[in-house]
């Protein structure tokens, strides 16, 4: 696999949603573009950036994929933010069972 990684990477473009509490402990939103999804994470497009280990609720309404995730990475990307989430075990599970359902991905 490319780069050594675990899991395979599918691509799925899809609207996800993503909720956090910020540094001061505010709730915080936003809707974000789904790139690809393996059995461990999620890649994601957003037009904010979301600090490294900041703790996320995920949910992708599309392909039934609700919980919690981690944000690993965030890179800047034009005027958009890249972001790598590692999902929770129980959400990984979900994951998986979407993966295993091709047609869920193609409804993008």
């Amino acid at each position: 696999m490319k780069e050594g990684r675990k899991h395979l990477r599918i691509p799925y473009t899809g609207p996800i949603r993503l909720a956090w509490m910020d540094a001061s402990g505010n709730a915080a939103f936003t809707s974000a573009k789904c790139i690809e999804i393996s059995e461990s994470g999620i890649r994601v497009e957003a037009s904010v950036s979301i600090p490294a280990r900041t703790i996320l609720q995920v949910n992708a309404d599309a392909i039934k994929l609700a919980g919690s995730s981690t944000v690993r990475h965030a890179v800047r990307q034009g005027a958009k933010y890249v972001m790598g989430l590692e999902l929770s075990q129980s959400m990984a599970e979900k994951a998986m069972a979407a993966l295993r359902e091709p047609w869920a991905l193609r409804k993008s």
